[in-house]
């Protein structure tokens, strides 16, 4: 199992900012990665701390420390970004002259991640917080955009039952969601993410179709009856299985390096 680390930060708490960041470099020390991995996730959780301390209320950390890369999942609850492309620019801030005296907000946060970063995307709505998802390859020569994880990889390592023997499991999972209620996952799953529920309602293989998921994982011990493996074979949606409970389907899939939809 890969060990994941989950870090709360404070918004305006500039006594203690960068303690996080120097936590994390230490990990990574301890942990005998390559020095120039280490200094490019310094500075990149570094400059996600700063921007969480200057511009939002709290937020957390989510670090996947994986075979092959350090995933970092950034998230906020503040005034988010208005213009991305524009935050991006080196230079550009939008920093209140206080923050600017405590020596912050010189508009390089951004900048400095996507130059670190093998991989980084973001998503922002102003008035409600940010989402940085970034990407550190151990080895700069295999740069892959995907999480290069697969349902197959899933099943094998956490011994789940596939219901729908045949059905390809082979695709890239490109991030989980977990719900048991239809139009929730219909409104916020995002193409590709595997499904965790309780839920066994034929419907669901119909949501998940619909939203072109990458499979669904029935979680708490409770088998869809034959309607529903009927249904999802119809809709070409995998169906795994498993005794373990939601709550330890989604920390399984965190140990293999899926985050969380946003």
């Amino acid at each position: 199992m890969h060990p994941v680390q989950f870090y709360h930060l404070k918004g305006k708490d500039f006594f203690n900012a960068g303690r996080t960041s120097t936590t994390i470099k230490r990990f990574l020390r301890e942990k005998e990665y390559p020095p120039q991995v280490i200094q490019r996730v310094a500075i990149i959780a570094y400059e996600a701390e700063i921007n969480i301390v200057c511009y939002t209320d709290y937020g957390y950390f989510f670090l996947y420390f994986l075979d092959d890369r350090v995933r970092i999942v950034v998230k906020d609850r503040g005034q988010g970004i208005e213009d991305i492309d524009q935050a991006m620019q080196e230079g550009f801030s939008t920093a209140s002259d206080e923050i600017r005296k405590l020596g912050f907000g010189a508009g390089m946060g951004l900048a400095n991640i996507k130059k670190n970063a093998d991989k980084l995307h973001i998503q922002s709505v102003p008035g409600v917080g940010t989402v940085l998802k970034i990407d550190v390859l151990v080895n700069s020569e295999g740069r892959s955009d995907s999480m290069a994880t697969t349902l197959r990889e899933i099943m094998t390592r956490a011994d789940l039952e596939n219901l729908t023997e045949g059905l390809d499991i082979d695709k890239v999972v490109t991030g989980g969601y977990a719900g048991d209620l239809l139009s929730d996952v219909n409104a916020n799953s995002s193409a590709g993410n595997v499904w965790v529920t309780v839920l066994t309602h034929p419907n669901v293989t119909a949501v998940a179709g619909l939203k072109d998921l990458t499979g669904v994982i029935i979680a708490g011990g409770i088998r869809p009856g034959a309607d529903f493996v009927e249904k999802a074979y119809a809709e070409k949606i995998p169906i795994m299985f498993t005794e373990m409970s939601a709550f330890d389907v989604v920390a399984m899939l965190s140990t293999l390096g899926v985050s969380g939809n946003s």
